[in-house]
């Protein structure tokens, strides 16, 4: 009997990727990002996305489903469970390593993600890097209007520091995150 294509491992590959930006353009929905630009927030989740595919050297759609989902639980009203039951424990487990603790002050969340970038997985350093990078280029290119110069630079040394504690940092990625932080700091000034 032949197969039907609910059994072709490449075709649920791609279903749970796509169910995955389904799934977060809903759940993001109206939320737009910092920058003056103010751009819908779906562009940074697929952005993660892209830089993660481009970045991995073979097919890990479970990678690709956690990138753009890796904020709902920490910026939208989803829960871990909801992420279980949509994707599986592995996406969920993923987005979980990075979410974080919104009940903490915005001090104590920046230096868990300086303190805890050493322990995280590989495959978590690899969207935390792809995170950081996107972050960075939004700041390059659409920075928040109420940020000021001394504001822009200290969130390039926090994301420095989040990425030099990295014990398994992807090179592709990597080399990326230095150029961007390189065009970042010309354009800031050291």
């Amino acid at each position: 009997m032949p197969a039907s294509y609910h059994d072709d491992p490449q075709l649920a590959g791609f279903r749970i990727v796509l169910n995955a930006a389904d799934f977060a353009a809903r759940k993001h929905a109206g939320q737009k990002r910092k920058g003056a630009l103010a751009e819908p927030y779906i562009n940074h989740l697929i952005e993660v996305a892209q830089l993660v595919a481009n970045a991995i050297a073979g097919p890990d759609p479970n990678l690709l489903a956690a990138a753009l989902l890796h904020d709902t639980v920490e910026d939208t009203k989803t829960t871990a469970e909801e992420l279980i039951e949509a994707f599986g424990p592995d996406v969920a487990a993923l987005v979980c390593e990075l979410t974080d603790d919104k009940s903490l002050p915005k001090s104590e969340r920046k230096r868990r993600q300086v303190e805890h970038a050493p322990e995280l997985s590989v495959r978590a350093q690899i969207l935390k890097l792809a995170d950081k990078i996107s972050n960075l280029r939004g700041i390059l290119h659409s920075p928040p209007a109420d940020w000021d110069l001394n504001r822009k630079r200290e969130y390039v040394l926090w994301g420095k520091d989040v990425v030099h504690g990295m014990t398994s940092p992807n090179p592709v990625l990597e080399k990326e995150f230095d150029s961007t932080l390189q065009k970042l700091e010309q354009m800031l000034g050291k």
